[in-house]
Parts: C-alpha cells; sequence; structure tokens
C-alpha cells in the first residue's frame, strides 16, 4: 500500500503540487478527502493536548529535635519538657528512653503510667532507667505510685545500680510486699548478702509483706545467701523455723532450704526437709530436688542412701529424665551392692525413651565398665542415638583399658583421634597400653 505525505495546513491560494519522494506518488496540497484514491488515507492533523503544569516543588521533610544538640538559633525550646541533670546526662544518643520522652514532648503528648512502665521494662542500662526517673519526677510533684516506684526500683536492681535501688526504696513512705521482696532478692541477686539478711529481718519486724506468695519470693532469695556463705547458714535455720511457722515448705521454698542443707553436709535435715515437702505438697517434689540431693549423697559417699532417695523418688511417681538416671548411675558404677540395681536403671532408661541419651549412654559405659561387662559396655556405646559426644568415647576406651583389653582402647583412641576429639583422658589409656 502507498503511503500518504503528512497532512498540510489548507491555504486560500493554490499552490503548484509538489512532488512526493515516497514512491513517486503526487498527491495534491488542495485536495480533499473525498478526491483522494482509496489507497492512500490522509492523516487529518490533530490538535496537541494542552501540557499540565508542574507539579508543585516537593517541600523538604522537616526534622525533629531528637537529640541534645542546642537550637541553631541560639535560643531556648519553651516547648520541652522539664528534665533534670539526670535525665540530660542519661538520655543522650544511646538512651532510646530519653528520645521517646523528648519526641512526646514535642508532640504535646503526656505519657501516662503506662508509657512510663513500658520504657522502663525495655531499658538496657542505668542511664535509660535515670533518664525516664528524672521525668517521671519532674511531672509527679507529690511522690511516685506505688506501682510505678516498684518498677522503677526493679529496673535499677536489673541494671546493676544497687545505691539507686536503695534510694528509691527509701523514698517509698509506705511499703507492700512488692517492694520487699524486690530489694531483698536484688541484694541477694547481686551478691550483697549482708544487706539482704538486714532487710529480711528488718522486714520481719516491721510485719511487712508476709501475706501472700512474696513472702516466699523473699524466703527464696535469704536462704540462697545464707547457702552461699557459711557464717550465715545458722540464720538459715531461723528461716526454716519461719517457713514451718508459716507452713510453706513446698515449692521454690521447700526446695531452697534443702540446698541450704546440702551446702551445710547435713543430710539429716535435708532428708526431712525433702519429706516435709512430699508431705505438705499436693504436687509431687519436682525431679531438681531428688537429683541434687542424690548429688550430695554421691558426693560424700552415702551411695546407698543415694539409692533409697532414688527410690523413693520412683514411688512418688515423679519422671525421671536423663539427669537423674545419670547421676544414679554414677551411683551404681562405684557401689559394690548396686550392680545389679543399675540393670534396673537401664530398663527405665529404655522406659523412658532416654537410653540413646549422651548423658545416660556416658554412665552406662561407665557402670558395665566398671563392673567388668565390656560386651555390655560396647552395645550401650553402639546404641547411642546419632555421634557419641567426647564423653561417650572416653569412658569406652578407659574401660577397654582397665579391662586389659588393650589393642580395643588403642582401637578407641585413633577413632577418637579421626573424629576430631581429643581429651587428656587419653594419657591413662597410653600408659595403660605402655605398661
Amino acid at each position: 500500500m502507498a503511503r500518504c505525505s503528512p497532512a498540510k495546513p489548507l491555504c486560500t491560494t493554490a499552490a503548484a503540487p509538489r512532488p512526493s519522494r515516497r514512491r513517486g506518488l503526487l498527491i495534491s496540497a488542495s485536495a480533499s478527502p473525498a478526491t483522494t484514491s482509496t489507497r492512500t488515507h490522509r492523516l487529518l492533523a490533530l490538535p496537541k493536548p494542552p501540557k499540565p503544569p508542574p507539579p508543585p516543588p516537593l517541600l523538604p521533610r522537616p526534622r525533629l529535635p531528637i537529640s541534645n544538640d542546642a537550637p541553631t538559633n541560639g535560643k531556648p525550646d519553651d516547648r520541652r519538657e522539664p528534665s533534670t541533670g539526670a535525665a540530660s546526662s542519661g538520655s543522650g544518643s544511646s538512651s532510646g528512653a530519653g528520645d521517646v520522652l523528648r519526641l512526646m514532648g514535642l508532640l504535646r503528648v503526656a505519657p501516662d503510667e503506662d508509657v512510663y512502665v513500658s520504657l522502663l521494662r525495655g531499658s538496657v542500662d542505668a542511664a535509660e532507667v535515670a533518664a525516664v526517673h528524672a521525668h517521671v519526677a519532674a511531672r509527679a510533684a507529690s511522690g511516685l505510685p506505688l506501682p510505678l516506684a516498684n518498677r522503677l526500683l526493679l529496673a535499677y536492681a536489673t541494671c546493676g545500680d544497687m545505691s539507686a535501688a536503695r534510694k528509691v526504696f527509701d523514698e517509698i513512705p509506705v511499703k507492700d510486699g512488692i517492694t520487699w521482696a524486690t530489694m531483698v532478692s536484688a541484694y541477694s541477686d547481686g551478691c550483697f548478702h549482708d544487706e539482704a539478711i538486714r532487710l529480711f529481718t528488718r522486714m520481719c519486724q516491721e510485719e511487712q509483706g508476709l501475706a501472700g506468695d512474696l513472702l516466699g519470693h523473699a524466703i527464696v532469695a535469704v536462704l540462697r545467701s545464707c547457702a552461699r556463705l557459711s557464717r550465715l547458714r545458722g540464720f538459715g535455720e531461723q528461716v526454716h523455723a519461719l517457713v514451718v511457722k508459716t507452713k510453706r515448705v513446698c515449692g521454690d521454698t521447700g526446695s531452697s532450704l534443702l540446698q541450704l542443707y546440702i551446702a551445710s553436709n547435713q543430710h539429716d535435715s535435708a532428708r526431712q526437709v525433702l519429706q516435709a515437702m512430699r508431705c505438705c505438697s499436693q504436687e509431687p517434689v519436682p525431679e531438681a530436688a531428688w537429683t541434687s540431693f542424690m548429688t550430695a549423697c554421691h558426693r560424700d559417699g552415702l551411695l546407698d542412701e543415694a539409692i533409697y532417695v532414688f527410690r523413693d523418688m520412683v514411688s512418688s511417681g515423679v519422671a525421671r529424665s536423663s539427669f537423674s538416671l545419670s547421676t544414679i548411675l554414677a551411683v551404681c558404677a562405684e557401689s559394690e551392692n548396686c550392680r545389679c540395681y543399675g540393670q534396673q536403671v537401664h530398663g527405665d532408661a529404655i522406659k523412658h525413651g532416654v537410653e540413646t541419651d549422651q548423658f545416660v549412654v556416658s554412665g552406662l559405659v561407665h557402670m558395665y565398665a566398671k563392673q567388668g561387662r565390656l560386651a555390655d559396655a560396647a552395645r550401650a556405646f553402639e546404641a547411642v542415638g546419632g555421634k557419641p559426644d567426647a564423653v561417650c568415647w572416653n569412658a569406652m576406651a578407659m574401660g577397654y583399658a582397665r579391662g586389659g583389653w588393650y589393642r580395643e582402647a588403642t582401637r578407641m583412641m585413633y577413632q577418637m583421634k579421626a573424629a576430631g576429639l581429643d581429651l587428656p583422658g587419653l594419657n591413662v589409656v597410653g600408659m595403660a597400653c605402655s605398661s
């Protein structure tokens, strides 16, 4: 099809037709669409649409002054919230709580108690806590509310600023049980054991916080301090009398008493506490309490006592895990009278599905190897789930060395080295092989 030339505007005077160079077609500029050939189409010139007006220029985004830099105009900003030196020093670029409070001040949003509690909960250091403390102190002229003061006390104690925590504690006019328990626990966790004892004694004398579970938290904290210092263990017996008086020999309180007597090597008192926990509590005694007592008996050579404790735990219906089973297996490995009982423990491990646990396998290998039953030890070693750890390898190698199987011990040693495991205990294997 032939192409037509671009349209020309119509003129009043006729002009001579100008030859087109495209394929030799001659199209008259004054010809109308009706006279144009059907093979060529005349393109009418359409008016161009008007250009849209240019968009307005974008304004720069305003930057909020959330840093401690001075204003550029040299004039103080009257819209800022009142603050003290502690807030300005602790709310720098590293204080997110201070930035949030300044931003709320610029937006003229008054923070409520929930906002302060959220900021204190998310504070990572004492500087942020000090910034929130200064801000709320400037707004609360009549004193801090008790829940907010307790949260502030806990925040200072968590960050390790005990002097600021004690100052907040002393400024609270009427303290509740949460206040006392928080401060006593903070002193105990911070290794200020003498201060924890003094504050607990003061709490008992003033008869504050002696109701509810808050007394239990304070007792747990002070018993923890008594267990860590031998000179304070006599005070722990007085706390035991308070526990018996308030009938709280259960749960965490009973476990803390048990740890106190275990640390003091008073096994008779520890067993009495364990029996009292079984009688007073409706729930079974936690497995950790039984395991702690068995570990103490094993440490002091009371192997038969450890077996009795494990039997009591089984009769109480407490579920056994790898920790308690590995502990009693270590006892059976050293006891001459409990070799047959170790097989029952092995069956109990299979019943609870922990026979492939690393700790249980190490205990089984050590027990069977020490009893001279190397075939059973090898079967227990091969039944371990996944890759055996260094403890299992070393227990099996030491068992072969003690039993006189030096070639097998050497093979285990090379297998350990090939697996990238090396322990100082393998020197004993080398000594046994060279002898």
